[in-house]
Formats: C-alpha cells, structure tokens, sequence
C-alpha cells in the first residue's frame, strides 16, 4: 500500500490572531491543527496544519489560507504580518498526535463541545454537542462560533419562554442549530448554500439525536416565510449587510437577530448602523479578540 504523504503547513503569526487563522485552517482542512509557542517571542506563535499532497484542491485551499491572512492583517494593521511556508511530511501518526490535543471545551456557558473519541460528565444545566473534526468543517472553536453561542444562550434564558421557530442562517456544521434545539428549541430552521455543509450537518445533527427538531436545507433565504422568534447568522461582514432587509422582514415583533463573523471596530458599527436603520435595536454585544458578536431586537 503506498505511503500519503502531506504538505506541512506552518503559519507564524500575532497570539491575538491564533485563534482566528487556526480555525480558518481547521475548517478547511477538516484534520485539526496544532498550536505551539514561540519560544523567541512571547507575541507570537506557530499554527501547524496538515493537507493532502494529492487532494485537488491543494493549490485553491493554500491561496484560501493566504487570502484569508492578507485579509485579517488588512483589518488588523497595528499587528505585525503573519508568514507562511510549507514542508512534505510522510504519512504518521499525526491524526492521533492532534486528537490527543483536542478536547471538550465551553462553546457557551451550558454548551460543551466534545470529540466522540472523549469521554465527558455533563453538569446538571450542561448540554453536549458531539462534533469530529475529521469529520466534517468547524468544530466551534471560532471565537465568532463562539460570541453567537453565548448571546443565543443568554437571550434564551433571559426570555420567559422559548422561541417558537428558531432559524439558523450559513449553518456550515450546525453547531448553533445543535445548541438551540439542545436548549429547548423544538423547531429549527438550519440553512446554507454549500451542499457540503448541508450534508456535514445533517450527519451531526443525526449524531446527536435532534432531527426531530432541526430541518436543514439548501433553501434560500429569500424563499423562507417567517416569521421566527428567534434568527442566528454567523457569516461576514458585507453578506450580513446584503442579507438585513430579508432578515428584518422574517424576524418577529418582539423577535431576537443575533449576528456574528463580524470584526471589531468599523465592521461592527457598521453593521449596528445599518441594523438600526432597517428598525432594529442593538440590545447587547460581545467581544473576543478581534471578533465582535450583536444582538439586536425587534420592537
């Protein structure tokens, strides 16, 4: 049987901007990553991620991951630029090396992401969202993953009784659709336009029992009718500011919009301009990093 062999990618990058890079890396790879400290500069860090020598797309997801960098430094021009480079490495046993460094973690205050290969005792208030990275394409370690989750969490424990129609816009894995309809939700509408996320997150969804409560789909949004108690869109900036008016419309009086994939500083007010313009009303927002997350009301 011939040995795989795998293009070593090593981005050295600003701690403040680990998080974000290792993510992009570990969504499109699906295979995880490693993370390592610098030990000449405590600023700084190494990402390692690992890609197929003979996967097609190789030369597309190293330009992604090269884009995607010019792109956060470009918001982020107070920080030194990252560097990439790469190196052949013979199939190992590199999958274990990474799923050793894996393990279940907060998403949210009651949400806890865990691989299936890890064992975990949940608390009394806890929910468990099972997710294999290897598996599928997000794994909920974005810190924008993460803000949406929170806000959602938080809305829905501060309101006196749960949303009847929950819809989940650019679902990718269903990570947040999981959450809601773990947390009491029982009729979640979960949407994206890549079948490939459609089917990753049809397959999770199944894994952890809740297809009773979530439809995925390709469907556009423009084609939903609402109205929906409750909306989450974890995207970026410029598809959150298309999307306001279809998103105003299917959200209910009284309804909460929670958006996140939004930087820090101009993209953020943007989006709470343009929100409030279409008639929504900025109820809360949180910050991690570089990354900002928004919830809004509908009067």
């Amino acid at each position: 049987m011939t040995e795989k062999s795998w293009q070593k990618l090593i981005v050295h990058c600003p701690l403040a901007t680990t998080e974000s890079i290792a993510s992009f890396i570990t969504d499109l790879t699906g295979t995880g990553v490693e993370i390592a400290d610098d030990k000449h500069s405590a600023d700084r860090a190494f990402i390692i991620g690992y890609l197929d020598t003979d996967d097609s797309c190789l030369t597309d997801k190293l330009a992604a991951v090269r884009g995607y960098i010019i792109d956060i430094f470009k918001q982020l021009p107070q920080f030194p630029q990252a560097t990439m480079e790469l190196d052949s490495i013979e199939n190992q046993d590199w999958q274990r090396k990474w799923k050793e460094g894996f393990k279940p973690f907060n998403l949210s205050e009651n949400i806890i992401i865990k691989p299936s290969w890890e064992k975990y005792t949940p608390g009394p208030k806890e929910k468990v969202i099972e997710i294999d990275p290897g598996m599928a394409f997000g794994t909920g370690l974005h810190a924008s993953t993460r803000l949406a989750a929170e806000l959602m969490e938080t809305r829905l424990s501060a309101n006196p009784s749960l949303p009847e129609r929950v819809l989940d816009v650019g679902t990718g894995t269903g990570i947040l659709a999981i959450g809601s309809a773990l947390l009491g939700c029982r009729k979640v509408t979960a949407i994206d336009n890549d079948p490939e996320a459609i089917t990753a997150a049809a397959n999770n969804i199944a894994a952890n029992r809740m297809s009773d409560y979530i439809e995925v789909s390709t469907t556009n949004l423009s084609d939903l009718v609402g109205p929906y108690e409750m909306i989450l869109a974890n995207i970026i900036h410029n598809t959150l500011v298309e999307m306001a008016p279809v998103l105003v419309k299917l959200l209910t009086p009284g309804g909460n919009l929670i958006l996140a994939g939004i930087l820090n500083g101009k993209q953020a007010e943007n989006i709470i301009n343009v929100y409030n313009d279409a008639g929504l009303t900025m109820i809360e927002s949180r910050n991690s990093d570089e990354w900002a997350a928004l919830s809004f009301g509908k009067q």
